[in-house]
């Protein structure tokens, strides 16, 4: 159950919020707080409430594997909830920032912009916005189905790792 808890978005109806309580799923959406319970597959029924009425949650997948989706019926029609990722500490991505060099000697940039979120910038190529995922993984918002993933030793980063179906490769740091 835990992998359907957490808070997803929508840009008109705001959020949505799937608890964990006691190992049952709980909805919120604006002042309503009902338990869900299993109907099928991955939809989630609340029981018919005397006052909020009866909500089917039905969630979805991304390619890699992970619920990153919310779809409700609302009165003026379908709705999807995308959920919210996890927010990184200005300090941590202070720290992800930098000069980056592929396996093929290919270099590139980790830039973290004003406004709090990280870009790669290569030479000659237009920049591209790394869009949180969860943790120290990202993708870009053209491929869902391919991760760029931080990684730390020591607590220090060491590289980015790209990850999609094309497979799988280390650009080590080198600042």
């Amino acid at each position: 159950m835990e992998a359907y808890a957490g808070e997803y978005e929508h840009p008109a109806y705001g959020t949505l919020k799937i608890g964990l309580n006691e190992h049952l799923l709980q909805f919120g959406f604006h002042r309503i707080q009902l338990p869900l319970s299993h109907f099928h597959y991955d939809r989630f029924d609340t029981p018919d409430d005397e006052r909020d009425g009866k909500w089917s949650v039905n969630f979805g997948t991304n390619p890699q594997g992970d619920v990153d989706k919310a779809t409700m019926s609302l009165d003026e029609a379908e709705a999807t909830f995308i959920r919210k990722a996890e927010k990184l500490e200005p300090k941590l991505l202070l720290q992800l920032a930098g000069a980056y060099e592929g396996p093929t000697g290919s270099r590139f940039r980790a830039v973290l912009k004003e406004d709090g979120s990280l870009y790669i910038v290569s030479p000659g190529q237009p920049e591209s916005k790394l869009i949180p995922y969860k943790g120290l993984k990202f993708h870009l918002k053209e491929f869902s189905d391919f991760i760029l993933e931080f990684t730390m030793e020591g607590g220090r980063v060491t590289g980015l790792k790209e990850v999609g179906p094309f497979g799988e490769y280390v650009n080590k740091r080198r600042e």
